[in-house]
């Protein structure tokens, strides 16, 4: 426990968004796998029910998945610890992606992929999902709640081998 935590770099998180990707996974999963991932608090589950967020609601055009997918990585990670502080928390992250985004006439699939239709989605999406994991990793550090997750995961599973040393005894 104690550790610092240390923030994962911008050119990191796009690689892993490259990764997780070539792994099947799309936007608003890609955001909540490797956010749960940086976090400690790994939930396959979480994951798989972000797919109904993916291509802005099931690829019906509307909010971008990376930006909804944040939402929901904010609300998983901090609500329990902050309660109804994290709606602040996701209003400075659309805030924060709306400036992310800010060559494109809105937040949405359309406004974003239809904008410059010379490029395909992966160069316009995948900088945008990086974008929105750090934002989101950012803004729960500011907080302390990244560092708070991992010293609590570290404490559960020092106190889970204690318990497994003292049965062995």
């Amino acid at each position: 426990m104690g550790r610092k935590t240390v923030m994962p770099s911008l050119a990191y998180i796009h690689e892993e968004v490259k990764r997780a990707a070539a792994r099947g996974l799309l936007c608003s999963q890609i955001v909540i796998d490797i956010g749960l991932g940086e976090l400690g608090i790994y939930s396959h589950d979480v994951v798989k029910a972000a797919g109904g967020l993916v291509g802005a609601m099931g690829f019906q055009g509307v909010t971008c998945g990376a930006l909804t997918g944040a939402g929901c990585l904010l609300t998983f990670a901090a609500v329990d610890k902050i309660d109804r502080g994290v709606y602040l928390l996701i209003e400075e992250m659309e805030a924060r992606f709306n400036e992310l985004i800010g060559k494109y006439p809105g937040n949405t699939c359309a406004d974003i992929l239809d904008h410059d239709t010379s490029k395909i989605p992966t160069e316009v999406c995948y900088p945008l999902i990086a974008g929105a994991i750090h934002i989101t990793l950012e803004l729960l550090e500011t907080v302390g709640l990244t560092r708070q997750i991992r010293d609590e995961q570290e404490l559960e599973s020092s106190l889970i081998l204690a318990g497994s040393r003292a049965s062995l005894e």
